[in-house]
């Protein structure tokens, strides 16, 4: 779903436990009634060692680690140690692992829909206690759909980085095919974009990495207003009259060579895809934009970006992606004090700042955009406000805890379609019963 920078797992450490005064206050949960006790934090003589897993851009993650401690971490005594554990879905793994054996790190980042998940699972906190002792305020976090913020009426994590699928347009090749730079505005448009660049190059013209369901939601949503899952999420509308007419419109592109669908097999293939000269569309994350852009930088292509385009009758939706960050269920009071600490500063305004303008991802905080940080790239990047002004039509990701199985089910079975050239009718009405299976036993 983004861009993963791989690097070395390192080996847990088991959390130190610090003994330090602190006011304990018992803020229930409001709405909720939730029985978390909540900690205020209070500066004690020992420090706090934290463990802190962390997924995708490991670097700029590190950094900010690293600024903590040497800033707000040291004058509230609090040292955090910054994990990479992998991707999402490893991550994911390892937390679910580190739960049944009771070795959690106090504070991780995962994948936006999987916060319902981990509360199921008991495997993270209710933030609302921690968000009135303290008296944060969360009303700055109001960048794109909040949703997988919450369970209920209950924040439970924290956006970290957030992204959306955007469009990647060569506009070198568009210039050449006598091509608008801006990209189609629609999916009427796309087909006679795809074309011309087809007869200028004679190469495949756009690309697509199957390798999750996030850019296909954004697909569905826009080119047929469809959603993958049905409202209270127990049945899937794959099968719809929406979904065929998006998966044969796609077909139709990959039998006339104007698009070539890649697997998860396939990510190098992809990347190279988005950045070569023959390439004109492609449809991936905001948060590899950074990286695309240096790439396209050295095959000498002029790589700009576009919205989705829009359905027929002007629908256009995005989900929102990235990363949350979230605090475990373990450990002592103040270390759960000390976790809540270092969760606002991560995401405080020039944090969210500092991350967005080192990735690409886009900020999570609406004080973030004031910044001078913030401003100064997207005046070098002016395409970069188009990703920020595509968050109006955001969309809440599956909050099911189910919804990752799901996923794989649904991408190994559109590539047999395309792959195999299945009936698309049929195939669909089969994928169906098999992903409600899932979402209901």
């Amino acid at each position: 779903m983004t861009t993963t920078l791989h690097a070395m797992k390192k080996k847990f450490i088991p959390i130190t436990t610090a003994i330090m005064a602190t006011t304990v206050l018992l803020a229930g949960c409001g709405q909720s009634g939730s029985n978390q006790q909540a900690v205020k934090y209070t500066k004690g003589d020992k420090v706090v060692e934290l463990h802190f897993w962390t997924s995708a851009m490991e670097q700029v993650n590190k950094d900010l680690v690293d600024q903590f401690n040497k800033t707000k971490g040291a004058e509230l005594n609090i040292h955090v140690n910054a994990e990479y554990q992998g991707d999402y879905w490893e991550l994911q793994k390892k937390i679910n692992a580190a739960a049944i054996a009771k070795t959690l790190p106090n504070v991780f980042i995962d994948e936006v829909a999987m916060t319902k998940g981990f509360a199921d699972n008991n495997t993270i906190v209710d933030l609302e206690p921690f968000i009135q002792a303290s008296e944060f305020s969360k009303n700055d976090f109001k960048i794109g759909d909040l949703g997988n913020l919450y369970v209920g009426d209950d924040m439970y994590a924290f956006p970290h980085m957030r992204s959306l699928p955007v469009m990647y347009i060569n506009k070198t090749l568009a210039k050449k095919a006598g091509l608008s730079e801006k990209g189609p505005t629609t999916f009427a448009e796309l087909e006679g974009y795809l074309k011309a660049a087809y007869e200028a190059t004679g190469k495949t013209p756009m690309y697509l990495y199957n390798n999750d369901m996030w850019v296909m939601e954004a697909l569905l949503y826009s080119y047929s207003n469809t959603t993958v899952l049905n409202d209270d999420e127990t049945a899937t509308n794959i099968n719809s009259k929406g979904a065929v007419d998006l998966i044969t419109y796609l077909n139709d592109l990959i039998a006339k060579g104007l698009l070539k669908v890649l697997s998860a097999t396939q990510q190098n293939e992809f990347i190279g895809a988005v950045s070569s000269p023959d390439t004109l569309l492609t449809f991936s994350s905001i948060g590899g934009y950074k990286i695309f852009l240096g790439l396209a930088a050295k095959s000498k292509v002029d790589l700009g970006l576009a919205m989705i385009p829009a359905g027929e009758k002007g629908t256009r939706a995005v989900s929102v992606g990235g990363s949350n960050i979230y605090m475990a269920n373990t450990g002592s009071d103040v270390e759960k004090a000390a976790a809540f600490e270092f969760m606002k500063w991560i995401t405080d305004t020039e944090q969210a700042a500092y991350a967005s303008v080192n990735t690409g991802y886009l900020p999570t905080r609406l004080t973030s955009l004031d910044t001078d940080l913030m401003k100064k790239t997207i005046a070098a990047l002016p395409d970069y406000q188009i990703a920020i002004d595509e968050l109006k039509f955001s969309k809440m990701r599956a909050r099911t805890g189910v919804y990752h199985e799901v996923e794989n089910q649904l991408v190994t079975r559109l590539s047999d379609i395309w792959m195999d050239k299945l009936d698309i009718q049929k195939s669909l009405d089969a994928l169906k019963k098999d992903v409600d299976a899932i979402l209901t036993r």
